[in-house]
């Protein structure tokens, strides 16, 4: 059985969310990296000037995409998938890939945040 994301939103831990690195309670060095590749892929295919939920579907399902192919196929077309499959095979444990669509939110808030302060 897979696991099930928690209850709340992440990174609200006061607000009856949660904070998801204690979530996923990996190591800090493979947290780490995990967050890094997401935000490479968050880069290079999303607009990190709107929020998750004024992204184009289709971009946001080619980010998850990438990270669950390498997972559920056992095979890689690019560079960056590979290594997610070879660095993340704990997401495979994650129903959904949760801790994937995790990151991009909270991501994805913050830089459409910080952008719009810029604008101000």
């Amino acid at each position: 059985s897979k696991i099930p994301k928690p209850a709340g939103e992440p990174g609200r831990p006061g607000h009856g969310g949660y904070t998801l690195r204690e979530a996923l309670d990996w190591n800090p060095k493979t947290y780490t990296k995990f967050k890094k590749y997401m935000q490479k892929l968050i880069e290079n295919h999303l607009d990190m000037t709107k929020c998750a939920s004024a992204q184009s579907a289709a971009l946001l399902k080619v980010v998850c995409n990438k990270v669950t192919a390498a997972i559920s196929l056992g095979f890689a077309n690019d560079l960056i998938v590979y290594q997610a499959l070879d660095e993340f095979p704990d997401l495979e444990n994650y129903s959904n890939s949760w801790p994937a669509s995790n990151m991009i939110m909270t991501r994805l808030k913050y830089t459409s945040g910080h952008a719009r302060r810029k604008e101000g």
